[in-house]
């Protein structure tokens, strides 16, 4: 279900969004904001893409459970969502097939798609902070200040998430009979020509970062499992309104992080619920 409060600077608890919207009249952010951030695709039954490479508990819980959004949370979100806008209509200037949805319900939306040698490159657009860059690339640190060098460890690279969602969607178009030749990411880093990102040998600001493919029957197995799961756990929700999934494994929660900072629907989690007063 959509978000039913939210964090406001100038009450002590969150409210509700509704009277954030219609009534406050004295809003922190301007309306346009307050509307983007807050707003959700409706549970239609069917889950995205997005849903899947989540945790099984993340969704289960946001279909399940009121929830608040931290608009401070969201800034960086709304900054990728204008980066892809923008994107976007360039790509139809060039009549480049863009953001078009693959599933039900506008779900699955690809990025973009370029002619090359015959076939199609499929493009998704990142904006990532510059640690995040540093494990999809597997930067490797050795030594301090001045003196630190960089090198690529392909053994510690992190593109995973990426590489299932980017060849769901590859295996979707296959589907329609489109030839992809390569997938890639186009990411921006957040804080590119930052200090911050230099001591992490993060060197550039926008960055195309090729996708390995991966095996097709890989690709359906994970994506039908992570559905089957979803719809399993809120099939049984039905029947015990008490009843509560496995928790995010630690690729899913970030290694915990997740639920220490970034995750909504923490304080209904066991796990999230544990990690947050750790952080206390």
């Amino acid at each position: 279900m959509p978000p039913k409060w939210i964090v406001c600077p100038k009450a002590t608890d969150p409210i509700l969004i509704d009277d954030c919207i219609n009534h406050c009249t004295d809003r922190c952010l301007t309306l346009p904001t307050i509307k983007a951030i807050t707003e959700q695709r409706v549970w239609t039954g069917v889950p995205s893409t997005t849903q899947l490479l989540n945790g099984t508990m993340i969704e289960f819980l946001k279909i399940t459970r009121d929830y608040t959004i931290d608009p401070q949370n969201k800034a960086f979100a709304l900054l990728g969502t204008r980066h892809h806008q923008k994107l976007e209509e360039a790509a139809k200037e060039l009549n480049l097939p863009s953001e078009i949805a693959l599933g039900p319900d506008g779900h699955d939306i690809f990025d973009l798609l370029e002619p090359k040698d015959g076939a199609w490159t499929l493009i998704d657009y990142k904006t990532w902070g510059s640690y995040r860059m540093v494990r999809a690339l597997g930067i490797v640190k050795e030594g301090k200040g001045k003196d630190a060098k960089f090198s690529v460890d392909p053994s510690t690279i992190n593109l995973r998430e990426s590489e299932l969602q980017l060849n769901r969607y590859r295996v979707m178009l296959e589907g329609r009979g489109l030839k992809i030749g390569k997938m890639q990411l186009q990411v921006t880093v957040r804080d590119g020509g930052l200090q911050i990102a230099r001591t992490r040998g993060i060197d550039f600001n926008i960055k195309l970062v090729p996708i390995k493919r991966l095996d097709d029957e890989e690709v359906i197995n994970y994506f039908d499992w992570k559905k089957d799961k979803l719809l399993i756990a809120l099939s049984k929700y039905k029947e015990n309104p008490q009843y509560l999934p496995d928790p995010c494994n630690d690729e899913e929660s970030w290694g915990g992080n997740r639920c220490r900072g970034y995750c909504e629907v923490a304080e209904y989690c066991p796990k999230g619920i544990v990690e947050q007063e750790m952080k206390e």
